[in-house]
């Protein structure tokens, strides 16, 4: 399984990353893999 973890913060290394670091540990641990996707301040 993998999972992708969407950041929509415009700040690319800043407290989401940093949660999202911990989650993306939590997962890895568990032998689910993990992407990092950084939306930042592009349009959707």
């Amino acid at each position: 399984m993998k999972v992708l973890l969407v950041i929509g913060s415009p700040h690319q290394k800043g407290c989401t990353y940093t949660a999202f670091s911990e989650v993306a540990l939590t997962l890895n641990e568990e032998g689910i893999d993990t992407d990092y996707f950084w939306i930042g301040n592009k349009p959707m």
